[in-house]
């Protein structure tokens, strides 16, 4: 809920500056009765959109293909200093999947093709994250296919009208990826993961004790 509505959030919590609080109740999430400082600084970094060096690598699979495109741009993202995540959404959920993008920086989005489309519930994740309106992200979009392409097409439309900075074309495997696409995945990641820690290190993320 602090995505949408940033400037209200940062608003709010300068009217709560120098206030001896005591509770933080938010009209949505979990009432804090302690680490009130720490809440406070990650509301301030959730509400600006405010970057850490992480990198979420998320994917609908059919067969397994973009499952591997998805290990193999994860293993090129998890540089020392940077935290990579990667999320099978149909194993996950659009509550984690929100979680996890509050504060990271780049995001690597995948999708086999169905119908010259992109998968069910990589379309979901889709709609959903388009209307949390996170901003200043850095992305790209891969996928496999088979008989007709679409997958990653449609994906990389999407990441464009949200207006993230699309570094790259979209990564696309004919059927199974071949040594060659996964390498290619590998490097795109490492791309995506270099990308992460200098957007963290220009947004001055604010750490928290969980960091």
């Amino acid at each position: 809920i602090v995505t949408p509505y940033g400037a209200r959030v940062v608003k709010t919590l300068e009217a709560l500056a120098g206030l001896p609080l005591e509770i933080v109740a938010p009209s949505h999430g979990v009432i804090w009765r302690s680490h009130l400082g720490e809440i406070l600084k990650a509301y301030r970094n959730w509400s600006v959109c405010k970057p850490k060096a992480k990198v979420v690598v998320m994917y609908d699979s059919m067969w397994g293909s973009t499952g591997l495109m998805a290990q193999a741009i994860y293993e090129g993202a998890a540089l020392p200093g940077v935290e990579a995540k990667v999320i099978g959404l149909r194993q996950s959920n659009l509550t984690r999947l929100a979680t996890e993008m509050l504060d990271c920086a780049a995001i690597a989005f995948g999708s086999a093709t169905l119908n010259q489309d992109m998968m069910p519930m990589a379309a979901a994740a889709v709609n959903y994250i388009g209307g949390l309106r996170f901003t200043g992200r850095d992305a790209f979009a891969f996928g496999s296919y088979g008989w007709g392409k679409g997958g990653a097409e449609k994906l990389d439309e999407a990441l464009k009208a949200m207006k993230w900075d699309v570094m790259r074309e979209p990564i696309k495997s004919k059927f199974r990826p071949d040594a060659a696409c996964l390498a290619e995945c590998r490097e795109a990641g490492r791309a995506l993961a270099e990308r992460a820690q200098a957007r963290a290190a220009a947004a001055g993320y604010e750490r928290l004790l969980t960091d």
